[in-house]
């Protein structure tokens, strides 16, 4: 199987493509796909047929079908947002597009259409400033939003996938000790763990995370830079963690590396080591095979992919690509 690999450019009004080669990894150029703004955030449904796009800087968020075979998308609707949200996500029913705005400082939930398009607004919730990103757990019961410096929060929610209402959880935020401002985060695939990447603090968090309630409590902060690294200048951008669960990986702007860590049976992190990246890395992903990484540097304009070792978590420097400006999102659907 091949996978079509979207990257949104935020400093250009075009979406690359390319062909991802499931056994080798290596990426074919497609042509460009032009859009009516500056893309940022990207979602896409559990299918991958419809395609959902922040366009900056008019605040509009497209709706696009995905034709799987040559990777083409046809814009079939357009939503106006309060401002262009950094981070759009389909709950886990397909039903609602949830999106988090970092200046106008809340969270929205939007129907999604039998057609694929967005639909009416659920529900409008204000948090605080830097609302960064927003996602249900595994359950589909429960939504947390982290929040950058000056808030340093993460909000809790309750979900109702039938509905698409959000509710605030009890209680309804936490703040770390020290201000970490946690950026985007990820659960654990198996056991009941979250962790955040905290962009202002240069670490990751752990959490336990009750299942049962939809709250979270912190258990661990570590450093995703070497000790002794000068922290000015540098933040962190975006975390990931395999299907084992067992390795877990974040992205330094500044020091231009991508973090490597070792996931414990107790939830706990280890530092494993760190990888060179194009110049600031502002988003990375893992390909749907786990065999792969992908990193883009914002400053950069180039891509550059990775081999992973299954064992250690490692990574290797297998390729790299120009892209747009700014390069912001990556985001895979299989290809049919």
């Amino acid at each position: 199987m091949a996978y079509h690999l979207y990257v949104s450019n935020s400093g250009s009004v075009f979406i690359s493509h390319f062909i991802m080669d499931e056994k080798s990894g290596k990426l074919t150029l497609e042509p460009d796909i032009e859009m009516r703004g500056s893309p940022g955030a990207v979602a896409t449904n559990s299918q991958g047929t419809v395609m959902y796009i922040s366009l900056r800087p008019d605040g509009t968020v497209g709706s696009f079908s995905v034709d799987k075979d040559s990777g083409t998308l046809k814009q079939i609707g357009v939503a106006t947002l309060t401002e262009g949200p950094p981070y759009l996500f389909v709950d886990n029913s397909d039903r609602y597009l949830l999106a988090a705005y970092y200046g106008a400082s809340g969270v929205t939930s939007h129907r999604i259409e039998t057609d694929g398009t967005i639909g009416k607004q659920v529900i409008w919730l204000d948090t605080e400033v830097h609302a960064h990103s927003i996602q249900t757990d595994k359950s589909n019961r429960f939504a947390f939003v982290p929040h950058t410096n000056p808030s340093n929060s993460i909000y809790q929610f309750l979900f109702d996938e039938n509905t698409g209402d959000l509710r605030p959880n009890s209680p309804p935020f936490i703040r770390p000790d020290t201000e970490e401002g946690p950026r985007h985060f990820v659960i654990h695939p198996q056991q009941n763990y979250l962790y955040s990447v905290n962009e202002n603090g240069n670490t990751v968090s752990a959490f336990h995370f009750d299942s049962g309630k939809g709250t979270v409590d912190g258990f661990q902060s570590i450093s995703t830079v070497p000790d002794g690294t000068d922290l000015e200048g540098k933040t962190t951008a975006e975390i990931k963690i395999t299907a084992d669960g067992r390795h877990l990986y974040a992205s330094n702007r500044g020091h231009d590396t991508l973090a490597l860590f070792s996931v414990g049976e107790d939830g706990r992190l280890t530092a494993k080591g760190h990888f060179e990246t194009e110049r600031t890395p502002r988003f990375f992903d893992i390909d749907p095979t786990g065999q792969y990484v992908y990193s883009v540097g914002q400053d950069s304009n180039r891509l550059v992919s990775y081999t992973m070792n299954a064992v250690d978590g490692s990574l290797k420097v297998l390729e790299r690509h120009d892209v747009g400006e700014n390069p912001l999102w990556i985001q895979f659907v299989n290809q049919e």
